[in-house]
């Protein structure tokens, strides 16, 4: 195995990366908090983007960006 095996893809992980603004300024630049959650696969863009903000109206801060992050996990491994 190793270097020039084929490489199979065993699974897909998702993860919702929200970036908060949390209002906090550190010189003339906004001070940002990234948070990460682990979602099913299944997950829509769509609904990725409707969690972010069901998630920000329970908090006191403001969303800078929005990820939704797909990783294949791939085999074999050595």
């Amino acid at each position: 195995m190793g270097l020039g095996a084929t490489a199979n893809v065993i699974g897909t992980e998702k993860s919702l990366v929200i970036v908060w603004d949390t209002g906090v300024l550190e010189g003339d630049k906004p001070v940002l908090s990234r948070q990460t959650l682990k979602v099913d696969s299944a997950i829509t863009p769509q609904e990725a983007y409707d969690a972010a903000y069901n998630i920000a109206s329970l908090t006191d801060y403001t969303i800078s960006n929005i990820y939704l992050v797909t990783q294949e996990i791939l085999s074999p491994i050595d």
